[in-house]
């Protein structure tokens, strides 16, 4: 233990150790201590292929000489949440991608897909192969409504509908029905924006993306005009960012509706006050309270975006077992800081149609072996994203936690994990001795006939994708089958 405390424990007492060379880059202070490390290559096994498993992945290749990186990813391709979270209109924010085929092109990093931990390979046999294993398998357990009528017909939640429309394959066969002029969407953050968009966005502005096919000659025909996004708190505890609400509401053909009654005095006095922590969420509040005065109405809209706060679900009415329409529970704010205010029920009820409903209301972490990893209050409990002292268990990203944030939080993230399973090696390299890393894990799946899908394999996907795509003018065509991905494998 000696020479283990002698080890950094986190990025901010390394750097405090290092404040004779603050002029150094990231990547020299890393190397500062990470070249001492023995020859021997260290093996780290990454758990997920999403933002902040390859981000972290290149936080560890750039910053060691010698360490290998092996990532399990459970479906037969990667990228996670940016391949199947991120709205198809949002290409720009796709282009990290070009980073991580960079980062996979490495000698020292493979890549096995069609591979789930905790079913087909065990914790237990990644720890006793690995010096370090990082899971970034982000949050999985989506939270439920848990109100009467949620199990009625043309309810989804946001993992549904999003998956739907962004090709993932287990989403393909969801009975949508657009066919209703009013849709309800639960949650004020930016993927209830983005689910928003999609239903309101002219289509034609989205036939040259990604989006599947299907998905999208569905929303070509649907009769949604009305939107109705509903928060439970106030709007100075909105999730989403200016951004996201400004292109539905900069839209040409919508009408927006936004309560006024909802910026009283606190708020407005709030907003006066410049906070630099809370600058984002003030500008968003800002623009929020532009946009209820001027109360937009357009003459010449077809489509209305609603958004109400204040409003809880009680109970979802329903006619032969499809949703009609919803009630909910009114609040208020009671409290002197209405950025910590508490909701108190005002015992109203509203009814607001519903032909449509999605809810948004976020995810929560689930233990990959929760035997082994502990949890409290529905997150990993860690430290800079240590999992268990010295046994080389990490989380980074939404299992560390929870599902909040940006693409840039997740590359933060990765740097504090990083930094902590760099500080590590040593001594978990001394301790474990010189281990095989992925050689007996793949030999099992070999003998037990599993089809494990190499990085060669996905680039064999993503050029069929890819010029699938250009035939019908769209940046790809996304394969819609797991058993269609597989048999890339084979040819």
């Amino acid at each position: 233990m000696l020479l283990r405390n002698c080890f950094i424990r986190s990025w901010g007492a390394f750097k405090d150790i290092c404040k004779p060379s603050v002029a150094h880059t990231q990547h020299n202070l890393f190397r500062f201590y990470v070249n001492d490390v023995p020859n021997d290559s260290p093996k780290v096994c990454v758990v997920g292929s999403g933002p902040s498993g390859f981000s972290i992945t290149q936080t560890l290749l750039k910053n060691h000489p010698s360490l290998l990186v092996d990532m399990y990813e459970k479906l037969p391709v990667p990228f996670g949440l940016i391949r199947y979270g991120v709205a198809p209109d949002h290409q720009d924010v796709k282009n990290c991608i070009n980073g991580y085929n960079k980062t996979a092109e490495s000698h020292r990093f493979s890549f096995y897909g069609n591979i789930e931990v905790g079913k087909d390979v065990s914790l237990d046999m990644l720890w006793s192969q690995y010096h370090a294993v990082i899971l970034c398998t982000g949050a999985q357990k989506e939270r439920n409504l848990n109100i009467p009528g949620q199990k009625s017909k043309n309810i989804f939640t946001s993992k549904q509908f999003v998956g739907w429309y962004n090709g993932l394959p287990e989403y393909q066969k969801l009975d949508i029905d657009l066919s209703g002029g009013n849709a309800v969407i639960v949650g004020v953050g930016n993927v209830a924006l983005d689910v928003a968009r999609m239903l309101l966005k002219p289509q034609g502005l989205l036939k040259e993306t990604d989006i599947a096919t299907e998905a999208h000659e569905k929303l070509l025909q649907s009769n949604i005009k009305n939107v109705f996004l509903i928060g439970r708190r106030g709007p100075l505890q909105m999730a989403c960012t200016r951004k996201e609400l400004s292109e539905i509401t900069d839209l040409p053909h919508i009408s927006t509706s936004i309560e006024e009654e909802h910026f009283g005095k606190a708020v407005q006095d709030a907003l006066k006050k410049k906070d630099l922590k809370r600058r984002k969420q003030q500008r968003l509040v800002s623009y929020l309270l532009k946009m209820a005065k001027m109360s937009k109405s357009n003459v010449s809209a077809d489509s209305n975006l609603s958004v109400l706060f204040l409003r809880a679900p009680l109970e979802i009415i329903t006619n032969n077992k499809l949703v009609k329409s919803i009630k909910f529970l009114k609040y208020r704010m009671k409290d002197d800081n209405p950025y910590e205010a508490k909701p108190v029920s005002t015992e109203e009820v509203e009814e607001i149609p519903c032909d449509l409903l999605v809810s948004c209301i976020g995810y929560d972490n689930e233990p990959i072996d929760s035997a082994k990893i502990p949890f409290e209050n529905g997150k990993i409990v860690q430290v800079n994203g240590r999992i268990l002292d010295d046994e080389g268990l990490y989380a980074c990203g939404w299992c560390n936690h929870g599902a909040k944030g940006v693409l840039a939080d997740s590359s933060n993230d990765s740097m504090l994990t990083g930094s902590t399973v760099l500080s590590d090696l040593h001594f978990l390299f001394a301790k474990k001795g010189n281990l095989s890393g992925s050689r007996q894990i793949i030999t099992h799946f070999k003998n037990s006939g599993k089809t494990i899908v190499k990085w060669n394999d996905w680039k064999k996907i993503d050029h069929f994708e890819v010029t699938s795509g250009k035939k019908m003018n769209k940046i790809r065509e996304k394969v819609l089958s797991y058993d269609e991905m597989i048999s890339f494998v084979r040819s």
